[in-house]
């Protein structure tokens, strides 16, 4: 099994709230999840259950103002802007729409929250006053963040996990500047409650055995990379 499937399993599983609702929505492939978790969401990706992107890019997010107190609230919001813009980028084939690309960029507005909310609280909690005139202040910060919700006909399931470097310059008296930097590993599963119901419903008519031998089989995937 690919990386994919594997990092995929991990994540559902470590949803409590994600393993429950498939349980309880979905009994006969929570089975077969049960019986081979990683062939299980390889079934999924693979008729269009389930998407998968992980993100490889260099964050950066410098922001300047004139008032120390306003430039740190809005350093909030050009972090959100910056997240909204990645966002605008995660985009999948959809194998049952002809191919065509299917967008979650309203879907990810909650995770786009929670995500700038942590990484300005973590940099305040590093450096909560501005330095002295003509000095910056710098340090690592490490990011362990996710969570998972429902949003309209999709359940979202996010994680970022690694390190940023959190800068404060303050070059004049009355100029500040507020920076992240990094390469967290950012990655978001959405399931498609509509096609679940209709792969649960084909299951359940075949037998659990016909549905072992789907998840069983041999699946090529991967991550849907966004540079």
């Amino acid at each position: 099994m690919s990386n994919f499937c594997s990092q995929s399993a991990l994540m559902v599983c470590k949803s409590e709230s994600i393993v429950r609702r498939l349980k309880n929505d979905y009994p006969t492939l929570s089975q077969l999840f049960t019986y081979n978790r990683e062939g299980t969401i390889g079934f999924l990706k693979a008729n269009g259950g389930l998407y998968g992107f992980s993100l490889s890019h260099d964050f950066n997010v410098p922001h300047t103002g004139d008032d120390n107190y306003k430039a740190w609230s809005e350093y909030r919001d050009a972090i959100e802007r910056y997240l909204d813009k990645i966002c605008d980028r995660v985009k999948a084939n959809d194998p049952f729409n002809g191919g065509g690309m299917r967008s979650f960029r309203e879907e990810l507005k909650p995770a786009r929250k929670v995500l700038s909310d942590e990484i300005h609280s973590k940099h305040y909690i590093k450096f909560p006053l501005w330095p002295s005139v003509n000095k910056e202040q710098e340090s690592l910060v490490e990011l362990d963040t996710g969570s998972s919700y429902d949003h309209g006909a999709y359940i979202i399931l996010w994680s970022c996990v690694g390190w940023i470097k959190v800068t404060d310059r303050r070059p004049q008296h009355n100029k500040y500047i507020a920076e992240f930097s990094g390469k967290p590993d950012l990655k978001l599963l959405a399931l498609d409650n509509d096609r679940l119901r209709t792969l649960e419903d084909t299951v359940r008519e075949k037998g659990i055995e016909a549905g072992k031998s789907m998840v069983n089989k041999p699946r090529s995937l991967a991550w849907d990379e966004l540079n």
